[in-house]
């Protein structure tokens, strides 16, 4: 179904739930109707006209027949008794109701606006013509699909014209989140609403990001049904967000053991992982984000990705203590992307840089070592790549090599060093980023020189630009007095 054709199905669609035809008892006449048209024997067409003929001084059973045939995709037919029903009454809205809805199942949207207006001119008090003619419009505009439903806000104060103006805000072509959360504000009592109204309230708060208002909606839902499986589960992966952990897995536990009809899926058993890992449950962590694993190939629409899977657990390791599971974790975060981003790299040398310090902070120099060298490594790579990332990967591994050469007797920070000196001094536009940067460059260049090298005077000078940058700082000024 293309998108035209879901904007038209649409005035069926969500209509079907909360409106109804006004008509007589014609139950009868729809089921002698429908056994008809399902048997079709070979005198299909005279029984076709039999009906007719039984019912031809009845509009509203001459309706219910014509029901029938559009139920059972007859349109030609259905829009034939729906004429038999206006020759007899002119001005009958269910007929021209009738007819609209064939039209729309025809994708002729101009057709389906002119019986839906007529339908509301002959009947001005029935919702029915005014929503039909509101998801008609809502593909062109949903300003004045809103706008027929203040329409029949006036002739009927008391009907949910609010959630309605929501649903013509959210499900059209180009969704405004905003609008339909606003109007779905404005329903006084959301256990009032109809479920598939709670549901996307709900929804549509988690993916503005008001994750408080998506569990208050939620919880609401849950009052009338606390086995309803989406709004457990956003409940579970809202309180995840926020960090309610304790919220966040009672809400699992009722999403995966307490639901009706519920699919457990990748996104659910990474977001598990993640409310373990704040709960410290490190071990069942891994094993949630690993079933996340798992599940991908068979959840074609999943949120969550291998890359963020294995940095998942990554972090849970790390956490953990685990520094070269972690370490493995974080090179597959990046492997598994196909074309990773400075951010990326970024991620994995701060990872390295924090497990090398865990480790030297542990007592564990070798290790430590050895994660800062793969850090050095990763930024080194980045030089040529992204040269514009130059100053902030000098200060990096000039940060690095400071750790490696804690006394800086080597020297090994020096050359990165100089080389942002050289790069941020003479920029005018400097951020306050970039001249923090700076001034650890000449810290360092003033205290290697002074100590390490015994070269007063080329301290001296890098004392001078320090003091141009930062007039307060005492150790260039007590340089620059010698």
């Amino acid at each position: 179904m293309n998108k035209y054709q879901f904007i038209l199905a649409g005035a069926l669609l969500f209509g079907s739930a909360t409106l109804t035809t006004a008509q007589t008892d014609t139950k009868a006449v729809v089921e002698q109707a429908t056994q008809i048209i399902k048997a079709k024997g070979a005198d299909y067409e005279k029984q076709v006209k039999d009906l007719y003929k039984e019912y031809k001084k009845n509009p509203s059973a001459l309706i219910a027949i014509g029901r029938a045939f559009y139920n059972n995709k007859e349109y030609e037919k259905a829009t034939q008794f729906a004429d038999y029903a206006l020759a007899k009454d002119s001005k009958n809205a269910d007929a021209f109701l009738l007819k609209g809805d064939v039209c729309v199942s025809n994708d002729d949207a101009g057709g389906a606006s002119q019986n839906y207006q007529q339908a509301i001119y002959f009947a001005p008090k029935n919702p029915e013509g005014y929503y039909k003619y509101a998801m008609i419009l809502r593909g062109r505009n949903p300003e004045d699909a809103v706008a027929t439903l203040e329409d029949l806000r006036k002739q009927v104060p008391d009907y949910p014209v609010d959630a309605l103006a929501a649903r013509i805000y959210y499900h059209t072509k180009n969704p405004n989140l905003q609008k339909a959360a606003e109007y779905y504000g404005k329903v006084a009592d959301v256990t009032k609403m109809e479920d598939n109204d709670i549901k996307d309230y709900a929804t549509i708060e988690w993916m503005l990001g008001d994750k408080d208002k998506s569990i208050e909606v939620a919880k609401a839902g849950l009052s009338k049904n606390p086995k309803w499986n989406t709004l457990n589960r956003l409940v579970f992966w809202n309180s995840t967000d926020k960090n309610y952990t304790d919220q966040a897995l009672e809400y699992a536990d009722r999403l995966f053991n307490k639901s009706d009809s519920v699919t457990i899926t990748a996104d659910d058993y990474a977001y598990y992982g993640t409310a373990l890992k704040q709960a410290k449950r490190f071990d069942e962590a891994v094993d949630a984000y690993n079933k996340s694993l798992a599940s991908l190939d068979a959840d074609a629409n999943a949120i969550v990705s291998k890359p963020i899977l294995y940095k998942s657990l990554s972090d849970v390791y790390n956490e953990k203590g685990d520094f070269d599971k972690a370490l493995e974790y974080v090179e597959k975060s990046i492997d598994a992307k196909e074309n990773p981003s400075f951010s990326d790299y970024n991620s994995l040398g701060s990872q390295y840089i924090e497990i090398a310090t865990k480790r030297h902070k542990a007592g564990d120099k070798a290790g430590a070592i050895a994660a800062y060298k793969k850090a050095d490594a990763t930024y080194a790579k980045l030089t040529e790549k992204y040269p514009d990332q130059a100053n902030f990967i000098n200060y990096v591994r000039g940060s690095i090599q400071s750790a490696l050469d804690p006394e800086s007797t080597q020297g090994l920070a020096k050359p990165f060093y100089e080389a942002l000196a050289a790069s941020l001094e003479q920029k005018a536009d400097r951020s306050d980023n970039q001249t923090a940067m700076l001034k650890t460059a000449y810290q360092y260049m003033i205290v290697y020189e002074f100590n390490v090298k015994k070269n007063k005077a080329a301290a001296k000078q890098w004392a001078e630009k320090m003091l141009a940058v930062d007039p307060t700082n005492e150790i260039a000024k007590q340089v620059h007095a010698m």
